[in-house]
């Protein structure tokens, strides 16, 4: 993290042991944390600020300081989360709140801080009575903020900075009205003016908080095969190691997924079982190793993580033919994930509920 200046929310460290000491030696995680000055995310804070919640099944009253946590969460065993959940969001949201606060201290909250060192403000106020006092900012001032962000300030590009619930809410109204009344399929209205123009134009209905960008039509060559792969959107990960680089092809909404319904044996259509083996040769190309060289340079990373999503027609039928769709899909196409299009609005909507509930005022 410190390396890369890769971006994490809060960490959470699980004790289980049944011994009376802090066994599995949680405490050294905290204070490891607390040797950092330096910092991560771009830059922008300092890993010393990285809320560290404990998350135990046993009693820790007596063996742990609970002043150096950001929580101290009991494990539930009868599956009940609610607890966990609302400790965990409102120690983001007191994260959030200091670094509001680090930035008012600054004298820049509310302020554009894109080419921030070409403003006046920061030519004739900031650099010199701030910048150029930034380690006594940084140790007497800021509890979040990095010292170089103390001496410069950078962009901060993070969604509950830089977004509206509104704009999430209207992004979201746009994507069902797209799928629900866009006009006629034509030769001149078809799937890349009407769906890619919407995704291209509304990322964030693809990215959301689950990936930091995406390549569009990006040209793979396959060595082995000799033939090019253009996978529609490949979604990048902030964390390739852990999640998933995602192949993401795009069909229409008015796919069918199976003819003959109302027979013994319920077919799948043509067009969907073209679409299935489109997304089947990206699943064999990035999973082949003669490419991994190819990727890296297009993705700017190297991983084997790989997911393979087709987003296609409606989920009254994936649900109308639910047991067949999942058999016909592990038998045929193992690895191939199948979303509809209310299906990725309801994913939308949860991470527009996730985003409310995170939601701090800035004033």
């Amino acid at each position: 993290m410190e390396k890369k200046k890769l971006h994490i929310d809060a960490l959470i460290t699980n004790e289980s042991s049944s011994e009376i000491v802090d066994s599995l030696k949680a405490s050294k995680i905290l204070n490891f944390r607390n040797q950092f000055d330096t910092s991560y995310s771009n830059g922008n804070f300092r890993i010393s600020s990285i809320p560290v919640i404990l998350y135990t099944d046993i009693e820790v009253n007596g063996t742990i300081a609970p002043d150096n946590w950001q929580a101290i969460l009991k494990k539930n065993k009868e599956g009940q989360h609610d607890g966990f959940m609302h400790a965990f969001e409102s120690t983001i949201k007191t994260w959030r709140k200091q670094l509001i606060q680090d930035l008012d201290n600054l004298k820049i909250l509310n302020r554009n801080l894109q080419h921030f060192h070409e403003t006046n403000f920061y030519k004739n106020y900031y650099k010199n009575q701030i910048g150029n006092n930034s380690e006594s900012y940084f140790l007497l001032k800021t509890r979040i903020v990095s010292q170089e962000f103390v001496k410069l300030p950078a962009p901060l590009i993070y969604d509950w900075l830089i977004i509206g619930r509104k704009e999430i809410e209207n992004t979201i109204m746009a994507f069902n009205s797209t799928y629900n009344h866009h006009v006629k399929y034509d030769r001149k209205n078809n799937e890349r003016t009407i769906l890619h123009d919407f995704f291209n134009n509304n990322k964030m209905i693809l990215l959301r908080d689950a990936y930091i960008d995406l390549e569009y039509e990006k040209n793979l060559f396959d060595l082995n095969g000799k033939t090019n792969e253009e996978c529609d959107y490949i979604l990048k990960t902030e964390f390739p190691e852990f999640l998933k680089t995602t192949f993401f092809e795009v069909k229409k909404e008015d796919v069918t997924f199976y003819v003959k319904k109302k027979t013994k044996r319920p077919q799948l259509s043509s067009n969907y079982l073209s679409h299935l083996e489109q997304v089947w040769r990206y699943k064999d190309y990035s999973e082949n190793v003669i490419n991994d060289s190819e990727l890296k340079e297009k993705l700017g990373y190297k991983t084997q993580n790989f997911e393979h999503i087709l987003l296609a027609g409606r989920k009254e039928e994936k649900l109308e033919m639910k047991e067949k769709f999942s058999n016909d899909l592990d038998r045929m196409f193992n690895g191939v994930e199948v979303i509809t299009y209310e299906e990725l609005e309801e994913l939308n909507i949860d991470y527009y509920d996730k985003f409310n509930r995170l939601s701090i005022e800035i004033s």
